[in-house]
């Protein structure tokens, strides 16, 4: 039915030019509307790395922060806590991702936490992540996160095995990511998730059953699982072979049985909730932070300057300067809505059925009769194999609705 694997939910179908109405000022927009309740997320971005992983190709700074970016951070959430719209969100998790989030000096980490926690209305249980790497989270660090009141962390691991580390470029040794892990859980943080990857260079698949006896021994709240994705400019290339699909079915039948379950395509859980990207795919808004961050609020998506230089133009010359971005129909966020149920394994059969027209329920059936997904109540439910083609899945649909 599917030719090639997406592997990744950045490869499907643009939506966007198709729902697009015009350009504006985001300031100007959200000026412009009532303050009316409604959830909301924050993303913090984080662009260092004290090291490029060999499969990245993202543009990332080689070093760690100055508190100097610190307070572009705090400076430029000014530019939105005086907003009508913004003061009536409540937001239920704020996520610190990157890059390295843990690159920040723990000084940063406090001020930032703290002045989110102020100018803006956090949920009483907001749940508040912080992605990282093994080797930065020193002592200080992770008594600053739980200082401020960091209740999620998520570890990009990767995989405990040497050869592996070695060729993804990850720093430190596996017995190095098993000890600090167990070393975070014992000073609290019960919220501990990690990110695998698998199917990389001349993986078998005993080394990735120790990936997963290790994931299973620390009992960790959930983890992600990635099949390796290399790009133009990446150093690492990825494997040719085809043992992908069945290191996956050995990852999610391993997982399922041990007790754990699908919060999403990539993702395995025992306990954590993950709200961040859960409350997104509800169509909750999203106020993005810091350099090249991505953001949605009400109808108008946004990203910030990708370069150092010209964010912090951007945020030291505010008012004057200006964020352009791109105002859609609201319908946009009903797709958007179907794509996040979609990416959490499941169809609805109704909510979104005045965008289905013959082709998707063609599509439906096929994917009934191919065992792709089973109905259930309300819903067409990802089955193994449709899980593993998700992506292609939610791709087809994108690409026939009636919009």
């Amino acid at each position: 039915m599917f030719a090639q694997r997406l592997k990744s939910h950045h490869e499907l179908y643009d939506v966007m030019k198709n729902l697009a109405i015009g350009r504006m000022d985001v300031n100007e927009y959200l000026k412009s509307l009532p303050g009316v309740p409604r959830e909301g997320v924050i993303y913090i971005h984080i662009p260092f790395c004290r090291k490029i992983c060999s499969f990245c190709n993202m543009i990332r700074v080689n070093g760690a922060p100055d508190d100097n970016y610190a307070r572009l951070l705090i400076k430029e959430s000014e530019r939105y806590q005086d907003l009508d719209y913004i003061r009536r969100l409540t937001f239920q998790a704020v996520y610190f991702g990157g890059g390295t989030p843990t690159t920040l000096s723990s000084r940063s980490i406090k001020e930032i936490v703290s002045v989110l926690k102020k100018n803006f209305c956090l949920a009483d249980d907001a749940e508040i992540t912080f992605e990282s790497t093994v080797t930065e989270l020193t002592e200080d660090k992770i008594s600053s996160m739980q200082e401020c009141g960091v209740n999620r962390i998520s570890v990009g691991i990767q995989t405990f095995n040497d050869r592996g580390r070695q060729l993804l470029g990850r720093l430190g040794s596996g017995r190095e990511a098993y000890q600090k892990l167990s070393q975070i859980k014992a000073r609290g943080f019960e919220n501990v998730n990690i990110d695998i990857i698998y199917h990389y260079p001349r993986q078998t698949g005993e080394e990735l059953d120790q990936d997963l006896n290790n994931v299973f021994s620390l009992e960790l709240a959930g983890f992600s699982f990635y099949s390796l994705i290399t790009q133009p400019g990446a150093q690492l290339k990825g494997c040719t072979d085809d043992t992908d699909m069945a290191l996956f079915e050995r990852i999610y039948t391993r997982a399922i049985d041990r007790g754990f379950s699908m919060l999403e395509l990539t993702k395995l859980i025992r306990h954590d909730r993950y709200r961040y990207i859960t409350a997104r795919y509800q169509g909750a808004d999203t106020l993005a932070l810091g350099a090249g961050a991505g953001g949605n609020l009400a109808d108008i998506t946004y990203m910030n300057p990708i370069s150092l230089g010209n964010y912090r133009n951007y945020v030291e010359n505010q008012p004057d300067t200006k964020l352009v971005g791109v105002v859609t129909k609201r319908q946009y966020q009903t797709v958007s809505r179907l794509t996040g149920a979609i990416q959490q394994c499941k169809i609805p059969r109704h909510e979104y059925k005045e965008m289905f027209g013959a082709e998707i329920r063609k599509l439906v059936e096929q994917l009934l009769a191919e065992g792709y997904a089973t109905e259930k109540d309300d819903a067409f439910h990802l089955t193994r194999k449709g899980i593993y083609w998700g992506n292609n899945i939610c791709d087809a649909f994108l690409r026939n609705l009636k919009i």
